[in-house]
């Protein structure tokens, strides 16, 4: 019988080295982990701006310039608490919060999860907080959002798209409420009613409200004088003409470093207005403005105006919005004047003419006799008093420019002037929180008249006949080798 072999021991050059090398390699592995653990503790440490790139189209998790100058500017701790359950947080509004306190050394936020703290939102005096939503605390001042303020819904879309434009609003309601929170007053425009004035447009009060503006309902019927607490007035398209006791009020008001929104519709007298508007240099033209430049109105209507936006503070937040005016009146500046500037916030193009017998015009073209532009369709005027009072009225003499079909038609684009000019009324800057809510989807293009033609024959002659010769061009050489 063969007997049994026991294995050598391992000597100095045996398996001892195998030993060694499994050693070093294990060191090797532990220091290799260590070290990916090091990196991520700082990579985790460092802000989301600087680890996370937003490859979003419409810039889904990115900051406004806006809201940057604006956390930029507060002096004065945030603290942002959003009320999700653990595992149910929007990822949309995590991130964005990240944003925000990465942005601003005074901003910051947690995450309180309503089930572990279920009095939190009471013991903070919040008690209209909402799970899903968010407390926004400076202070004693406090404001809520719900989670359906992080979102807005365009039905409008349906009827043309078979689906719902959903678009994310939170850089927009988180910027308003920390603004609101970080300020002390809240200013007021006050829409004067009892006239047969149209209310502003949904697009428009929300806009407003983003700001912290809020609107009042004033009727000069049942006051005796207008408050000094009211930031500006709006007088938006009254049907009845202001009697010489509302003038009175409203000359009081203005005397007092009062200031004025007033729209007008080309189809309504109201010569008392008109004269109370004479007073600071502006006179409406009779009839209306026709645009014969395609580039200035929209496609196949003449009349339905595109205007140049002019460089004004009070147009500071257009950023190349259109604004669309249909049905409009142009309105005449007096040019010596000493204590009155007037400047012209929309106007038209050169090619624009007016039409004196206005509604009753029995064509859109060009006859003898119509009255040549550019001509100024909205214009801001600024007096001051010999006591050093500074008034302010801006005059847009077209009803449609607060239509929200209309507005629609243009992005927002009209809503947007208006809220620029109410700014400048109220001496508030309505680009710190004026960011346009992000689409999930793709936004629509809104082309002129002018642009459908051009891009119309570039698409259907231009191009195909570019084709077509390069492909002659190119036929023509293989057959010449």
């Amino acid at each position: 019988m063969k007997k049994f072999q026991f294995p050598k021991r391992a000597g100095k050059n045996g398996d001892g080295r195998v030993f060694k090398n499994g050693t070093a390699a294990t060191a090797v592995a532990v220091l290799a982990l260590a070290a990916v653990v090091l990196v991520n503790l700082l990579v985790n440490a460092l802000p989301s701006q600087a680890t996370q790139f937003d490859l979003s189209a419409s810039g889904l998790y990115s900051l406004s310039d806006a809201t940057k100058q604006m956390l930029e500017e507060i002096d004065q701790d945030v603290n942002l608490y959003y009320l999700a359950q653990t595992g149910s947080e929007d990822p949309m509004v995590t991130a964005l919060l990240d944003r925000y306190a990465g942005a601003s050394s005074h901003v910051s936020w947690q995450q309180k999860d309503p089930a572990v703290y279920p009095t939190f939102a009471q013991q903070l005096g919040a008690d209209d907080a909402e799970e899903g939503g968010l407390i926004v605390q400076c202070g004693d001042r406090l404001r809520t959002l719900s989670s359906s303020d992080f979102y807005s819904y365009d039905y409008a879309s349906y009827y043309t798209t078979g689906s719902v434009s959903t678009q994310f609003d939170a850089e927009n309601q988180i910027s308003s409420a920390i603004l609101y929170v970080t300020s002390g007053s809240t200013p007021v425009l006050g829409r004067l009613t009892g006239h047969g004035e149209t209310a502003l447009n949904s697009d428009l009060t929300g806009s407003l409200s983003l700001q912290n503006m809020d609107v009042e309902d004033v009727n000069l019927l049942s006051i005796s004088e207008i408050s000094k607490d009211i930031a500006a007035l709006a007088l938006i398209c009254p049907t009845v003409d202001y009697t010489e006791a509302d003038l009175t009020l409203l000359r009081a008001y203005l005397d007092q470093g009062g200031r004025m929104l007033v729209l007008t519709d080309p189809s309504i007298n109201t010569p008392h207005l008109n004269a109370l508007l004479a007073e600071y240099g502006m006179s409406p033209m009779e009839g209306l403005v026709v645009e014969g430049d395609a580039g200035h109105h929209a496609q196949g209507y003449a009349y339905w105006l595109v205007p140049d936006v002019q460089t004004h503070s009070a147009t500071s937040q257009m950023n190349g919005s259109l604004v669309l005016m249909p049905f409009a009146q142009a309105i005449q500046m007096e040019s010596d004047l000493t204590d009155i500037t007037l400047t012209p916030l929309l106007t038209t193009s050169s090619s624009a003419y007016n039409k004196a017998a206005g509604f009753n015009m029995q064509t859109t073209s060009r006859e003898n006799g119509d009255q040549s532009g550019p001509f100024d369709l909205a214009v801001a005027a600024e007096k001051t008093g010999d006591d050093g009072q500074t008034s302010r009225i801006v005059w847009a003499a077209s009803a449609a420019l607060n239509d929200a079909q209309t507005d629609s038609r243009v992005a927002g684009g009209n809503s947007r002037f208006l809220l620029g000019c109410v700014g400048w009324l109220t001496d508030t800057d309505t680009t710190a929180t004026l960011v346009a809510a992000k689409g999930l989807t793709s936004d629509a293009l809104t082309f002129t008249a002018g642009q459908t033609v051009r891009y119309g024959a570039l698409a259907v002659l231009v191009l195909p006949l570019a084709l077509l010769v390069c492909g002659a061009v190119i036929t023509l050489k293989r057959r010449a080798r």
